[in-house]
């Protein structure tokens, strides 16, 4: 073993456990180096699509392929990823080509080839399935779900009313991690559902999400529905109230010269009565009947034949006076007193008392009280000199001002309302900006630059510091021990192992110039041989 230090040592001279460490530093740092050329070289990818199903992934990847666009899967997730840069690119293009498309099939399924043969209850089937699927890929439209399936049943059809059912329908909404939908949202998409079904009712609709949380209720159930709507048309009313203000006073004060602010105190409570009155003084007659009933006497005796009871008496004992005959002259008999007459007259009246049923149901929403505020901008008023100064509005226009808005807001000092009207200087905003640019560094030019440089220092700083010393020692050469004038001489005295020696004869002395030519056609052969002696005399006579 040599007496050098480690690392004049050549690779050969080393242990091999050392050896096959500076072999692999050495791959390692040809590795390094080259995977920080391929960094600066590479694009960053971004997701284009992600959560995508093997069908929808396949036709991604196709279309990405055909465009020309470079493009990844990464994971199990059905994610694609494409160059940042390209990103909207090829959302553009793949959006033109209706991708990506669900696997459930919708109206295309309806397209396809049944064959012959197929069932009235299969094509019913068909029919159900592609509109759940129209439907639930119209209700992903909606911002914040993610996906959606929709569930139809729809009865069949029946000859007897005693028999028939409405449709209901269920929709389960995925929604994206941290949305949720609101209240006038969930109502949207029953009513959506509700009005692409015959018959069926929004109420009929019920809407769930993937945790299982309901989220539609049916009407009246929900204790805040009220409440949003109450607080939906309070805000309106408020609103309009104060835009009504605003465009009455701009003309006067000019345009952002006139802030209002309204509050309205409603009457939500839902009041219904009912009364009935009786007014005894007004009669009406309901009904009459009358019956009139008239007999009239024929004078003729009654009774039992030949009684002379029932005759009548004679008069003060005169004779009787014969019934005059017919045919005979003589003196005529008076005639008859008429017979007597009896009329009755029955009348039957029914009479209705006043009778008023009233149903009174007083409108939600009444106003009980408004409270208006008003803040309005100083005049401008421009001197002789050009110069623009503010000035305050005097008493006489702050007080038609306040009448106008009273006037505008239907002020009603029995119900309570207040106007309050203040002139006073607004400050100035400044200058409106157009929006902060993006700065230079957000570029992905400028980054594809920082990373090549970067990419360049780090492989230089590798080759200078790791590279350079391992190749060093891996390279150099073991120093060869020294040796003296005696051993330098006979070295070069011998014969070089690539030329044959020359052909002299044993019994006779080599001559001086066979010596001298001899060593000619040595340093002729080997002239790093013969320049390493040179030295090494060299070198023994120095010392």
């Amino acid at each position: 073993m040599s007496d050098l230090p480690l690392e004049q040592r050549s690779l050969i001279e080393m242990p091999a456990v050392r050896q096959i460490l500076q072999l692999a530093g050495l791959a390692g740092a040809i590795a390094v180096a080259l995977w920080l050329v391929f960094w600066s070289q590479g694009q960053t990818y971004g997701t284009l699509y992600s959560q995508l199903s093997e069908r929808e992934t396949a036709q991604v990847v196709d279309a990405l392929t055909a465009a020309g666009i470079p493009h990844k899967l990464e994971g199990a997730g059905g994610t694609v990823t494409v160059p940042e840069s390209q990103v909207r690119e090829a959302r553009m293009k793949l959006a033109a080509q209706g991708l990506p498309q669900s696997d459930a099939l919708g109206v295309e399924l309806i397209q396809k080839d049944t064959g012959f043969g197929t069932s009235q209850f299969m094509e019913g089937a068909r029919y159900q399935l592609a509109m759940e699927t129209e439907l639930a890929r119209t209700i992903v439209k909606v911002q914040g779900v993610q996906n959606a399936r929709v569930h139809l049943a729809i009865p069949h059809e029946t000859s007897f009313i005693r028999d028939h059912r409405r449709p209901t329908a269920s929709v389960l909404l995925q929604l994206y991690p941290g949305r949720r939908l609101e209240n006038g949202q969930v109502g949207a998409i029953s009513h959506l559902v509700a009005a692409s079904v015959p018959e069926l009712q929004s109420s009929d609709v019920t809407v769930i999400d993937q945790n299982g949380n309901l989220l539609s209720l049916p009407e009246g159930q929900d204790p805040l529905a009220m409440s949003s709507k109450q607080l939906e048309y309070t805000h309106s009313l408020e609103d309009g109230y104060a835009k009504r203000i605003e465009n009455l006073l701009i003309p006067l004060a000019g345009v952002g010269k006139v802030h209002a602010g309204v509050t309205a105190l409603l009457d939500f409570t839902v009041t219904e009565q009912t009364s009935e009155n009786f007014d005894p003084t007004k009669q009406v007659v309901r009904s009459e009947q009358t019956t009139s009933d008239q007999h009239t006497g024929d004078g003729t005796a009654g009774g039992i034949p030949g009684a002379l009871s029932n005759q009548p008496p004679q008069s003060g004992g005169q004779p009787a006076v014969a019934a005059a005959v017919p045919g005979q002259r003589g003196n005529a008999a008076p005639p008859a007193p008429p017979p007597p007459t009896s009329t009755s007259t029955r009348a039957t009246r029914n009479f209705e008392i006043d009778h008023t049923i009233s149903h009174v149901q007083q409108p939600t929403g009444a106003i009980k009280r408004l409270s208006v505020a008003v803040i309005v901008d100083q005049k401008q008023v421009k001197a002789d000199d050009g110069k623009v100064t503010s000035t305050a509005l005097s008493a006489d226009e702050v007080s038609r001002y306040t009448m106008l808005v009273k006037e505008a807001v239907g002020f009603d000092e029995a119900r309570g309302d207040h106007v309050e009207v203040i002139n006073a200087p607004f400050s100035d905003p400044g200058p409106v900006s157009a929006g902060t640019p993006e700065p230079f560094y957000a570029s992905p030019l400028v980054q594809q630059w920082v990373r090549q440089g970067l990419a360049a220092i780090m492989v230089i700083v590798l080759a200078m510091v790791v590279l350079r010393p391992m190749m060093k020692t891996l390279l150099a050469a073991s120093p060869k021990p020294k040796r003296t004038a005696a051993q330098a001489a006979a070295a070069l005295a011998a014969p070089p192992p690539v030329v044959p020696p020359l052909q002299v004869n044993s019994a006779q002395s080599i001559a001086y110039e066979q010596q001298l030519a001899a060593a000619r056609g040595l340093v002729t052969q080997d002239p790093q041989r013969a320049a390493q002696v040179v030295k090494e005399w060299v070198s023994s006579d120095a010392r």
